[in-house]
Order: C-alpha cells, then structure tokens, then sequence
C-alpha cells in the first residue's frame, strides 16, 4: 500500500505535464498538439510559448500577448516586458484592458483589477501605482511620466492614497513611504 501510494504522488505530476499541449509551427503560424501528435488547436498565432501545468499558454494574437486555456479561449492580454508575456512578481503578473492595468495568477485569473494607468510590480506585498501617467518612448526603452501615485497591497486595498506626485520610496519594515506632492519631499505612514 506504502508503495502505491509513494508511485502515484511521484507519478502524478509526470502524468499532468504530459497531457499538456505543446506548441508547433505551420505556414508561419503557432498551434497545438498533444502529446500523440493529434492537432488540438489549428495554426493560428504569430508565436506561443507551451501550455503550462495550469492549462494556460501564452501566444501571440494580433500582435499582442494573450493568455489562452485548453479551449482556445482568451482569457486576458498580458503586459509585454522584454518582448514576452510579463513575468510574476509575488505570483502576480500584470494584464492589460481597455489601456488600464491589473494583476492577473498563474492561472491567469485576474485578481486585482485593470483600474490603473501604470502599475509597478508587486515588491513586499505592496505596488505602486499611477493614473493620469503615460508611457513616454525613450530611444528602445520607455518610462512613465506625469499623473498621480499610490500604493496598493495585494489584494486590490488602496494603502496609500494615489495623490502624490511621485512615490520615490518604501520602507515596508517601518510601514513608511517617501512621496513628493507639490515639490515637497514628505513621510507617509501606512498600515
């Protein structure tokens, strides 16, 4: 019975990642087979990364990163970082919608809502977050600039208001920031 039960918990995960779908190439275009070869999804995209062990790939759709599960449905787009899908950060990865930011899981499940302008990775539980910014081009790189700033934890709650000018540092120890509203440096306590 020890036996048994010590093959299926090393056997299960190898048994999941092979029922996944792997990508492959045709005429230019990216679909999926599964491991027999069966075509699963048709060529379609412009480039898709393999399904993960929680049934979701990412591809490239018009030009943009999407999340799609086993069905073919999309189920976010994905903020591009270094030319890919944006990477996670506390188990949180930003999506976009209708050009406003969220945080989506693994799964991707949106968790916290597209609300925002610009959000920064989550660090510490905590991200700072703009409205009213834009992304502003810089040679090949571009930076944020301009509107109002605040901070959110990671399920969504506001923990500093977003009305400063610029958030320029956390001390997640003390529970203090270092914000700048109207050219003035000042201390914000937070919970």
């Amino acid at each position: 019975m020890k036996f048994i039960i010590t093959f299926l918990l090393f056997s299960l995960p190898i048994l999941a990642k092979s029922n996944l779908l792997i990508s492959f190439e045709e005429n230019n275009l990216y679909g999926f087979r599964d491991k027999s070869g069966k075509v699963i999804i048709n060529p379609q995209y412009q480039h898709a990364l393999d399904f993960t062990k929680e049934q979701v790939a990412f591809v490239v759709k018009e030009n943009h990163w999407v999340c799609i599960n086993t069905k073919n449905q999309v189920l976010l787009e994905s903020f591009v970082y270094d030319n890919g899908p944006d990477y996670f950060s506390e188990n949180l990865a930003r999506f976009v919608e209708n050009k406003k930011f969220g945080f989506y899981d693994s799964r991707c499940k949106k968790q916290i809502a597209a609300a925002y302008d610009f959000v920064y990775p989550f660090e510490n539980g905590l991200s700072i977050v703009c409205n009213g910014c834009e992304s502003q081009r810089e040679e090949e790189h571009s930076r944020i600039v301009g509107g109002k700033y605040g901070v959110i934890n990671k399920k969504g709650k506001v923990i500093i208001p977003i009305e400063w000018d610029s958030i320029e540092s956390i001390d997640f120890k003390k529970k203090t920031a270092t914000g700048i509203l109207n050219n003035l440096k000042k201390r914000i306590h937070f919970n």
